[in-house]
């Protein structure tokens, strides 16, 4: 599902979030009767970087919007939301002349193959459980049963204490610091996958050295 100008949309609708996001369902209640509903989706949020969408450098263009209508407009997506987003990145617009210069690292088949199997390590892993895949695995049995190496941990911990992950944060980034572990086919997430895992989320150039020791095994 793919939401795009998300800070524009009521705050209630992107309030309303919060619960599908956090536990893949969403309870709706009409007087004494409630009903529990299935929710759990890929969700994209997309937005500009201002309300004229100019405020980059590389476009050209000038930004027609305020200080305090950016500051405005960045603040709709608030705190709770931003902490149930696993994977936050900023995309800049080609410089003129790039065009199709940018080298795809792999084909789609490729891409596609790995993430199969990504996913049947995951289904095998969790053989006789409640749930299926990395995303679904509750915060309690990913610390005693698939905990990361005692160095990834130190370095998760190391984040919680400094202010740049919440405790919810961290159970999200525990859990695609496994999904990255997947993806290159090693047994135990470890320390390059767990700054993997933070940089996915944080919006943070990925280290192109972690990058290349993940991805290569």
């Amino acid at each position: 599902m793919h939401l795009d100008e998300f800070p524009l949309f009521r705050t209630d609708v992107i309030d309303a979030l919060r619960e599908p996001l956090e536990n893949g369902d969403i309870t709706v209640a009409r007087g004494e009767e409630t009903v529990t509903l299935p929710a759990r989706t890929m969700v994209v949020l997309a937005s500009n970087p201002c309300p004229c969408g100019n405020n980059v450098t590389t476009t050209g263009h000038l930004c027609t919007c305020r200080p305090s209508e950016i500051r405005d407009y960045n603040r709709r997506v608030r705190g709770p939301i931003v902490d149930r987003i696993d994977i936050t990145r900023a995309l800049q617009p080609p410089a003129p002349g790039d065009g199709d210069a940018h080298e795809r690292r792999d084909t789609s088949e490729t891409i596609r193959v790995r993430v199969a199997e990504a996913r049947m390590r995951q289904i095998a892993r969790f053989r006789g459980e409640e749930w299926r895949l990395n995303a679904q695995a509750p915060s309690a049995a990913l610390r005693e049963r698939w905990p990361l190496t005692p160095q990834a941990e130190e370095t998760l911990v190391g984040a919680v204490v400094s202010g740049r992950l919440t405790r919810r944060g961290s159970v999200r980034v525990h859990r695609m610091a496994w999904t990255v572990a997947d993806l290159a086919g090693v047994v135990t997430p470890g320390t390059d996958e767990v700054m993997t895992a933070l940089a996915l989320r944080s919006g943070d150039p990925l280290r192109h050295d972690v990058l290349e020791a993940v991805t290569a095994r």
